[in-house]
């Protein structure tokens, strides 16, 4: 059992510790020097002792005497552990990630690069959700293309498809002459691209407040992707703590995050709803209704983050900014 030590004697130790790190630190293979108790041959001594970390344990008679460890400082007994070179855990979202996850690098093959939202499950066939400048490049993708991890921008090439293209919302550019039809009463949105594509029955209706779409109004820009039957899958946004759990309207001031390609994890605010925007596309510019606008917390590259609140509830799609705002779509 071990013996807590007074604190005096915790006093004692930290002082010590701190005028021996600097030096410690510059031995071969030292990484780190901190407080805890002396281990011997497996089983705890219940002595507090200065615990020195180093990445490999080499045996005495290949140290200098300058490279060893004192059995003891100023009467401190010191302990050395073995850790290996410490790393910071950050993910690598721009490499190859397998198991794929969202917030991750991943695009069309004849595009370049965004970011991979959430993972959709219907029965036991998997999607992987983005958006349609993404996935789809601006409607100029079939179905059936590929999907690559990492996207083409981060050196994706033909041996990281992941998926195909099985699905998008077609978006409307105001520069375009859409045909004339009547408005749609089905709803819109994001939900109502995966109920439609995921083959759901039944999916909520918008309010009978809400005006009806315009030809030239957009209300998401998303798309899915059949994932390949080969590629091993973590539904875990990156970073975040698990998968998405569930759906959640936003609010103003509302505290939300992302996992992104470009800026990883990222945190902000809702400052605007139901947010009539237009959004440039380079040379096409499309109008969206309905959407969220939030503080700066995104940068090119985070297209197709899933937008989450503090209970980890999926809020909106991201798709497009500015030096000064973020926007999404609505779930």
């Amino acid at each position: 059992m071990i013996q807590q030590p007074t604190f005096d004697w915790l006093v004692q130790i930290a002082i010590i510790r701190q005028r021996i790190s600097d030096a410690f630190l510059r031995r071969q293979n030292v990484v780190a020097c901190g407080i805890g108790i002396k281990i011997s041959n497996g089983q705890s001594t219940g002595i507090p002792s200065v615990v020195v970390s180093v990445t490999r344990k080499e045996p005495k008679n290949r140290l200098t005497e300058m490279e060893l460890i004192p059995p003891e400082v100023s009467g401190i007994k010191t302990d050395v552990i073995e850790t290996g070179i410490i790393k910071a855990l950050s993910l690598e979202r721009t490499a190859r990630v397998r198991p794929i996850q969202p917030g991750i690098s991943t695009g069309h093959e004849k595009a370049t690069a965004g970011t991979l939202g959430c993972i959709v499950k219907r029965n036991n066939e998997f999607f992987l959700l983005s958006n349609n400048h993404v996935f789809a490049i601006l409607n100029e993708g079939g179905l059936g293309d590929g999907i690559l991890q990492p996207g083409p921008a981060d050196g994706g090439s033909e041996t990281d498809k992941v998926g195909e293209l099985a699905g998008f919302t077609p978006l409307v550019f105001l520069n375009s002459s859409p045909e004339m039809t009547e408005p749609s009463s089905q709803p819109q949105g994001c939900a109502a691209l995966l109920a439609r594509l995921l083959g759901q029955q039944e999916v909520p209706r918008l309010p009978s407040s809400t005006p009806l779409q315009s030809p030239f109004e957009n209300r998401v820009d998303a798309a899915i992707a059949r994932i390949l039957p080969t590629i091993p899958l973590d539904p875990t946004l990156a970073e975040l703590g698990g998968p998405p759990t569930g759906i959640a309207e936003p609010q103003l001031g509302m505290h939300i995050f992302k996992s992104g390609r470009t800026t990883g994890v990222t945190e902000g605010l809702v400052t605007q709803v139901d947010v009539t925007v237009d959004v440039d596309y380079g040379d096409k510019q499309a109008r969206y209704v309905n959407q969220i606008m939030t503080t700066p917390f995104t940068e090119r590259g985070d297209s197709g983050s899933l937008m989450i609140n503090a209970q980890r509830q999926a809020v909106g799609l991201i798709f497009s900014g500015s030096d000064l705002i973020s926007i999404a779509n609505p779930m």
